[in-house]
Formats: structure tokens, C-alpha cells, sequence
């Protein structure tokens, strides 16, 4: 076949079916009816036929253009028009078998088997969806648009310059999806940049996991394995936010180091609503131990704990002194805590006599007068009493030495994505919708120790009164000087 001749189908041998020039086949619609294929090559019968149309292009360009590409088939459409350059079709059979005589458009090659690609831009509107040329379209009513598979590499790949490498949208389902039966569903990776996966929502969760029987959401990390950023500066702005209806709603563990840290430098470190369980030492540097106390007038006061070089249990009462002693028994559930060999007694007399421990046993003491000459029946009176025993459960060391870490350990701050993201800050309360955002912490004032220490106490009479009253308690002490003077002589 010479330039212009007609292509003989079913024969290869020379001179037939060479040219130098392309062999054009045109079609023309309007002049044969409503005939809508221009050019069908059609098989039927046996043997084996591997293709019904086979293009080969094995030209050589010595300088190759990099925007020019050689192509076996090439379909091409107005750019007008909505269809496809080509199309890829096969019978419906009773369901999906892929690879197996149901695939419209196979590619085969070492190294791409399917190419797509478009040359406009990616633009996104205002309501969020794409606008762009794509390269690789896969569309299906109820399936899957496009599915890769591989035996021991990546089923699909999204590779990307500057951009996205793979993008997904979902009016009302997942955008993008990862499942592994026994493997991981979604894998990130990034060497150096803000985040492996990262998600972002303007109202709702930006990254959200679940598990049935496992762990929710997982990191490990040198540095920070899970780190939460909250850019709100005031009301229920959190950053970390844990919630369980029985269980613990964050929990902090460390082998060696600190299992739960809080750190604030000009508010409080940790902020506790409800009862709080301590096992194990309470050590408190710098500061002292107070109770906040709300006074009458509104405002919070601090009442502060008294220490000792050991660990000490207290126990007070009061017992009725008629004769010349009285025998207290120690409190059965206080002496189970204490050790009984040696406690200290501190007596109060709440009468005009001298008083003194003057048995101690394990079971309890004996209160006694000091004065037994004065005759007659001794007043019956009231006797105020303080124990003070070690406790019984603890080694019992004095002023022992303890470790205080220096600081809580260092933070890596995450760095800000230098794109524009917009970040919105997410409301842990609508996570759940209970428990409320914590409320703020209370007004607790922190006096002065330095100033109370050198503060006189308040004057709350006059000194005339006062002076009244002193006068008074010199001439009762002189009274009773001589009336044991008195008795004395008898």
C-alpha cells in the first residue's frame, strides 16, 4: 500500500499495507444517516484473539520534546464536549471479577500500567468542592470509582509537589477511608514537616479514632507522643480534654519520671472539683500546706497545716477529774494506727489544780493532781487532753531526705503549619456533649507570711476595758496565792 491507497484488513506481507504518510480514515455523520461509530473493528469466532485493536508506536526521536509523548492509541474529543477520548467497555456479567474478562480499560507495562493526566490548575470554591482538570477519573453509582490492588506495594499512590498527593470528598460520608484487617488503615509519614496525618475541621473533631476493644487514638514519640494545642485564651479553651463515665478521663503513668505534670506560669499548675486520692508521699516545695476556707464576708481564707520532723497522728478529749486521778483508755480505732511504746500526753486544766500524766501503758494513762494537801474532797473538774503518737504503718525517720525533680519535663511546641490554614479552636463540651467546660478557679488570696508574722494582733476593745480586765485577773491570782498560803498552815 502506497500514500493514498486503500488499507487492505487480514494482510501484512510487502508491498501491502506500507506507507510513509498516515493513513487517515474520515467519517462523515451527517452524509450516512444516524450512524454513530466511525471506525469498528468487531471479532467473533476462535482461535484466541488477544485484541480486537492494537496500536504500536516504536519511533525513535533522536530529541525527544519533554512536553511531547509517544502514544500507542490516542482518542481525542472537542474540548467543548463532555465525553471521553476513550473508552473502555465490557459485557455486564453476575458481578465484579476484576482481571478476569470484566475490566473496560486494562493497562500493562513495567512501569505505568494507566496514565492520566490534565494541564489546568486545582481551584477550590467557596463552598469547599474542587474545580480542576484531573487526570484519572473514576466514577460508579454504587461501587467504587477507583480501586486499586498490589501484592507487596501501595494499591494507590498520590504523588504531589507542592499540593495534596491524595484528596478526598464526601458530601455526607468519609472523605478518605483506610481499612487493614491486620495491619493500619491510614499511615502519615512526613520527615520534616508539621504532621504525618493531620486533621482539620472548622466545627466539629479534627482527627477522630475509635476502637472497640483497643485504643482509641495512639502516639509514641521520643518528645511528645500525644500533644493537644488549644489557641483560645480564656473560658473552656483546653488542650487536652479526657473524658470516661467510670473510669479515669486522663491517666499518667512513668516508670522512672513524672507520671502527670502541670505547668503554669502565672495560673494555677492543676486545679482539682471533687475529692482527690493521693497513694503514695505528698511533698509540697517552696509553698505551704493551706486549707482555702470561705470566710463570711465572701472571700477565701487560708488556714495553714502544722509540720513536724515525723509523722505524727493526733487525738483529742476531754475526761472528768472527781478524785485524786482518772484513768483514760486510748481509742480503740486510734491506737490501731499508732505506736503505743512511747506517745506524748498534753494536759489542759479547765480548773484551779496542777495535773500530770502519771502512768503511760499501751491501753491508756492515768491523769493525776499534783497538789493532794489541801484536805477534804478535791473539786470535781474538767480535763482536756492532746495525744500525739508515730504512726504505725510508715517507718518512722526524722527530717528524712528527699528528691525533688528540678522541673517538669520540657514540651516540644508544635510548629505552626506555615501554609494559611485557618485554625479554629475545637469545643471539647460539644465532643460529648457533658461533662460542662471547667469552671474557673477560684479567688484563693495567698497572704503574706513575712507580714503576718510581724503583724501585732488586732485590738478589738478599748483600753480602758482592757485595763478593767487585767486589774481583775492580778486580784483573783492574789486571792488564791493566799488561799493555798491558807491551806498551807492548816
Amino acid at each position: 500500500m502506497s500514500n493514498g491507497d486503500p488499507l487492505a484488513v487480514g494482510i501484512t506481507q510487502p508491498p501491502f499495507n506500507r506507507a510513509t504518510a498516515g493513513t487517515l480514515l474520515v467519517h462523515d455523520g451527517s452524509a450516512f444517516g444516524t450512524q454513530n461509530t466511525a471506525f469498528w473493528v468487531k471479532r467473533i469466532g476462535s482461535p484466541h484473539c488477544d485484541a480486537a485493536i492494537r496500536g504500536e508506536n516504536f519511533a525513535e526521536d533522536p530529541t525527544p520534546a519533554p512536553d511531547r509523548m509517544q502514544a500507542g492509541v490516542l482518542g481525542m474529543i472537542p474540548p467543548t464536549s463532555a465525553g471521553a477520548g476513550v473508552i473502555g467497555t465490557t459485557s455486564a456479567g453476575t458481578g465484579p471479577s476484576l482481571f478476569n474478562g470484566e475490566t473496560g480499560v486494562m493497562g500493562l507495562t513495567n512501569a505505568y500500567g494507566v496514565v492520566g493526566r490534565a494541564f489546568m490548575g486545582v481551584m477550590e470554591d467557596d463552598s469547599g468542592a474542587f474545580i480542576s482538570a484531573t487526570g484519572v477519573v473514576g466514577e460508579c453509582r454504587d461501587g467504587v470509582g477507583v480501586h486499586g490492588t498490589a501484592t507487596s506495594g501501595w494499591g494507590v499512590i498520590g504523588d504531589s509537589a507542592t499540593s495534596t498527593g491524595v484528596a478526598g470528598r464526601s458530601v455526607s460520608g468519609a472523605g478518605v477511608e483506610g481499612r487493614s484487617e491486620q495491619s493500619i488503615g491510614v499511615e502519615g509519614h512526613t520527615s520534616q514537616g508539621l504532621a504525618g496525618v493531620r486533621g482539620q475541621s472548622q466545627r466539629s473533631v479534627g482527627v477522630l479514632g475509635a476502637s472497640e476493644q483497643g485504643t482509641g487514638v495512639f502516639g509514641t514519640s521520643p518528645t511528645n507522643a500525644i500533644q493537644g494545642w488549644s489557641t483560645g485564651t480564656s473560658g473552656p479553651a483546653i488542650g487536652v480534654f479526657g473524658h470516661c463515665e467510670a473510669g479515669a478521663g486522663v491517666q499518667g503513668d512513668s516508670t522512672t519520671g513524672i507520671g502527670v505534670a502541670g505547668l503554669s506560669s502565672r495560673g494555677w499548675a492543676g486545679y482539682f472539683e471533687g475529692n482527690v486520692i493521693v497513694r503514695g508521699g505528698f511533698y509540697v516545695v517552696g509553698s505551704p500546706k493551706a486549707a482555702a476556707v470561705k470566710h463570711p464576708d465572701g472571700t477565701h481564707r487560708s488556714l495553714f497545716c502544722l509540720e513536724s520532723p515525723e509523722s505524727y497522728f493526733e487525738d483529742f478529749g476531754e475526761v472528768v477529774l472527781a478524785g485524786d486521778s482518772v484513768w483514760v483508755k486510748l481509742d480503740e480505732d486510734f491506737s490501731a494506727l499508732v505506736r503505743r511504746n512511747r506517745y506524748q500526753v498534753f494536759l489542759t486544766s479547765y480548773g484551779p489544780a496542777a495535773l500530770y500524766v502519771r502512768k503511760r501503758s499501751p491501753d491508756g494513762f492515768e491523769i493525776a493532781r499534783v497538789d493532794l494537801s489541801t484536805g477534804g474532797k478535791p473539786a470535781r473538774m474538767r480535763v482536756g487532753y492532746r495525744i500525739v503518737a508515730r504512726r504505725a504503718d510508715t517507718r518512722s525517720t526524722r527530717l528524712p531526705k528527699v528528691e525533688i525533680p528540678a522541673h517538669a519535663p520540657d514540651t516540644t511546641e508544635l510548629r505552626k503549619s506555615p501554609g494559611k490554614t485557618r485554625r479554629t479552636r475545637a469545643d471539647a463540651h460539644a465532643l460529648t456533649g457533658e461533662p460542662g467546660p471547667l469552671p474557673a478557679t477560684p479567688n484563693i488570696p495567698r497572704p503574706g507570711l513575712q507580714a503576718l508574722a510581724d503583724a501585732e494582733p488586732p485590738e478589738t476593745e478599748s483600753k480602758a476595758p482592757a485595763a478593767k480586765k487585767k486589774a481583775s485577773a492580778a486580784k483573783k491570782k492574789k486571792k488564791a496565792s493566799a488561799a493555798k498560803k491558807a491551806a498551807r498552815k492548816r
